[in-house]
């Protein structure tokens, strides 16, 4: 089954690394969350002038459901308890970043805005992927 966490180990860098790249310019907005600086950029720009930053929250969300995928499939046989508390929490994360992603148009419709919190990444998760990792050798 351990199988599973290499993939997962994968796409959570691979998340990390386009999180870092939308927290940055040019595709942050000023005192906005990422979801909240896309919206304001199609706003002010237009969907069509954003496709790169489009491109990025749209594999961020497949990476997210693949994730949760691999961690349901692995979950069972998790040989730590801090890979299962803190798998709990990526699910949470998932599942309510998913919910803001897929609002994201109807928000732009309708003119609204995004509630100021943003869905924090559970950051102890990679740790425990990694430990994980170990405790399946």
């Amino acid at each position: 089954m351990a199988s599973e966490l290499q993939p997962l180990a994968t796409l959570l860098k691979e998340n990390q690394t386009i999180i870092k790249e939308l927290e940055a310019e040019p595709f942050m907005e000023k005192d906005s969350g990422i979801l909240a600086s896309y919206l304001a950029k199609i706003r002010r720009d237009g969907p069509a002038k954003n496709t790169q930053m489009k491109q990025r929250l749209d594999q961020l969300a497949e990476n997210n459901t693949a994730i949760v995928t691999l961690i349901k499939v692995y979950s069972p046989h998790a040989k730590t308890p801090v890979f299962t508390a803190e798998a709990d929490k990526f699910r949470n994360y998932a599942s309510a970043w998913r919910d803001r992603w897929n609002s994201v148009m109807e928000l732009f419709m309708a003119g609204g805005n995004y509630a100021a919190s943003e869905v924090p990444f559970p950051k102890g998760f990679p740790d425990a992927v990694r430990a994980e990792i170990a405790a399946a050798r």
